[in-house]
Order: structure tokens, then sequence, then C-alpha cells
């Protein structure tokens, strides 16, 4: 099926060829269609062949959407319901179901409302079954694999068409049921007041009951913001030292965990836990880490010089030094120069696939209200710039002439691009 688009100066078609003719009774039940998510087409006659043209203004083609986005759960559900819905409308209105056309490049979706739209192509060969087998196909492929529903629903609803077991008046239910997020699960679990498991390194020091109960404590406290890591590491230091044998191991000081001097293994400290000397500055293996625990009260009280930080002395520079080139950003290849009124930036072409519109995630915003929000795409093969519009509402001009939908053209130095009513120069 040969698929051509046509911009004319308000409206985007999508144009086939007629393959088979409404009988009247189909022209009416149409014409008094109700508003959906089907697109019936007007026919056309040109050079004696019959064409249908399908009104696509302000719609991307799924395949060009999903370009962009990956497959989520909510998007396939949309897709997939949207098909549901259009099966029941026509089945509502005495036509045939399979008239409806399932492949990514004719069926549509509205960026503002997310809607999908189908298109109604009387005389469709393909059967039903087989166009949506295909078409799941086509789906597997685009699945953001990290959403476990999606990749769960999309393959259960393809494995069960290849067995010729779904029947599409019932794919609302089939993605409803069994994928739906667990609710109960997604609750905040109720807190409670037990106590958190204590360290291993607790475990392997024998303490009394007392001494237990003293250590939850402590724990709890830091785990409910009422202590400070430093009291923690003093009560940790106290049960080292009751281990070692009491006084013969713990040094003089005015509050338990405090130590003293060099001699102790720890250097002096208002606060527990506090490290000052150049080992624990300049990350020597050989000096940190490893306090001395033990010794006698004579060499605990005898003072020591405390540790002096003394900074490294100053490597030698280079007078050519080597410098990273990895980071550095390279000029742009492609520039669209602003030359009109509005005040908006150049837009500085740093991808192979550049999106430009209003909207704040594109690579090039132009903020103005004339311009869409996926307006158009700058894609780069090899040394080639080639534009295309994203089926705008007002278009996009490459000197002078109205690009088609889908339909790329090479930009050349010094030309005048137009986005709606902004005007851009390519350098």
């Amino acid at each position: 099926m040969k698929i051509q688009y046509i911009r004319k100066l308000t409206a985007s078609y999508m144009v086939l060829a007629q393959c088979e003719e409404l009988q009247e009774w189909e022209k009416k039940m149409i014409a008094h269609a109700p508003k959906g998510n089907i697109v019936f087409a007007e026919c056309v006659q040109e050079n004696g062949e019959k064409y249908l043209w399908y009104n696509i203004t302000g719609k991307q083609a799924l395949d060009v959407v999903l370009e962009t986005e990956t497959l989520s759960y909510d998007m396939l559900c949309n897709v997939l319901n949207g098909i549901y819905e259009a099966v029941q409308q026509l089945e509502g209105m005495l036509l045939p179901a399979q008239s409806i056309l399932l492949s990514a490049e004719s069926i549509f979706v509205d960026y503002r409302t997310r809607q999908i739209s189908f298109c109604y192509y009387p005389g469709n060969p393909m059967p039903l079954p087989e166009a949506f087998r295909t078409f799941m196909e086509y789906l597997l492929t685009r699945l953001d694999h990290s959403d476990e529903r999606a990749v769960k629903a999309a393959y259960d609803i393809y494995g069960q068409s290849s067995a010729g077991g779904v029947e599409l008046k019932e794919l609302k239910s089939l993605l409803l049921m069994p994928y739906e997020k667990d609710e109960a699960k997604t609750e905040p679990e109720s807190l409670d007041d037990t106590e958190p498991e204590e360290p291993e390194t607790y475990a392997a020091v024998g303490q009394t009951e007392q001494d237990g109960k003293r250590d939850a404590s402590i724990w709890k406290q830091i785990f409910r913001g009422e202590s400070t890591v430093q009291e923690l590491l003093a009560a940790v230091w106290e049960k080292l030292w009751k281990t070692t044998g009491g006084a013969a191991g713990r040094p003089v000081g005015e509050k338990a965990g405090r130590l003293t001097g060099g001699a102790a293994g720890r250097p002096a400290g208002e606060k527990a836990g506090r490290v000052t000397g150049k080992a624990a500055a300049s990350g020597d293996k050989g000096r940190t880490g490893r306090w001395k625990i033990g010794g006698n009260m004579k060499n605990a009280q005898k003072e020591q010089e405390p540790f002096v930080f003394e900074p490294e002395e100053e490597e030698h520079k280079s007078a050519n030094p080597t410098v990273l080139l990895a980071g550095i950003s390279q000029k742009p290849e492609g520039i669209l120069r602003y030359e009109g009124t509005g005040g908006y930036s150049d837009l500085v072409i740093e991808k192979d696939n550049y999106v430009i519109g209003s909207a704040a995630e594109c690579d090039g915003r132009i903020p103005s209200a004339t311009v869409s929000r996926r307006h158009a795409k700058i894609s780069k093969r090899g040394t080639v710039f080639f534009i295309e519009d994203l089926n705008s509402s007002n278009g996009t001009r490459v000197g002078g002439e109205l690009l088609n939908y889908k339909t790329g053209m090479s930009l050349q130095k010094n030309e005048v691009v137009m986005f709606a009513d902004e005007k851009f120069r390519f350098i």
C-alpha cells in the first residue's frame, strides 16, 4: 500500500489509492458518523484514478512518535483501547471492523489530547486477526522493557493473538484485569517501634543484658535523629575498652570515649570520632585506621604532641601539561540563525536528530504561539542536514517551498527556513 502525504495551506492529508467503491448505504452511515477516533476519507478523482484523502492535520503518525518515545504501559493501553473503541464504533454503524488500518504509519496520535485515531479503508484486503498480530509484533520492538507491566501485557496479548484466541472487542478486559497496579502494595508500610537490627560488630563483642539495652537505645535514637554519630562512636570505644581489660586499656579522660595523646592510638579532640593529623588528611594507610588499644596507665597518661597537619609539597607543574579533550565541546556544524522580530535565540544543531518546536522538551525551542509543540525535525546523514515537517499546524517552508509531512529536504547554506511565521537562516 503506497502512502502519500500532501500539504495544503491549512490542512495536511494522507492519500491512498481507493481499492473499493463504497455502497450508498455506507456513504450515508459515514456522512452521519458520530465523533470518535476513526478518520473517514474524502474520495477525490484525479487522472481517472480515485484516491482517499484523510485529514490528519495536527496529528503525528505512531511510527514517528515511537522514534522519540518508548512504548510504556500507559501508551500501550491507550493504543489498544483505541482499537477496541474503533471496533465498537464500526460494529455500531454496521460497518466491517476489518476496514480499519492497523499499521504504525496509518495510526495517528494527537499531541495535545493523546487521542489515537484510525483510518477507515474500505476493502482492506488483510484479515483483521492477521493485521492485529502483525501490529503487535511491531509494538514488541518498541516496548519499554523497564516497564514490567508493559512487557507482561504486550507479550501475553501477542501470545494469544498468535494462537488465534484474541477477540478485539475483548481487548479492554484483557488489558485491565491482569496488569493493574496492586494499590495495596503501593501504600506505605505501617511504622512500628521494633528495634533496628544491631550491626554484627556489636554482636561480636560480649556484652551484658544491660549494655545490650543501652546499645539498642543509642541506635534507636540515631535512627530517630535524637542522637549523634559522635555519641555512637563514644559508646563503641567504651565497649572496646571494657573487653580489653578496663582501666589497663582505657586512657584517662573526663568523658567516656575521650582519648588523649598519640600513644593511645587516637589524637586528642573534644568530640568523640574527630580525627586530626597529617595521616588522616593525606590518606596514608600506614598511619591511619589502626588505633592501638591497650598498654598501661603510665603510657596512656604520658603527654604526646598532637598531630600537626603538614601540607604536601606542591607537585612540579609541567610547562606543557596534557589536556583531556573529551569533555571540550566542538564547534557545532549547523546553526539556524534567527532573523525574525520575536527576539528568539539561534538554534544550534548539536544532535543527529534535532526536534524543533514550542514544547519545553524539544531540542530547539521556539516559544511562539504559531509554532506547533513538535513542529519539525532536522536529521544529519553523513555531512548533509535534512529537514522535515512533523505535520505542524502552520507548516514549514524551506526556500519558500511548503514541506509535505514525512518528506525530507536537504538544507543548503544561507537557505531561509520558516517555522510558521518565524524566520531563520541556515549557516
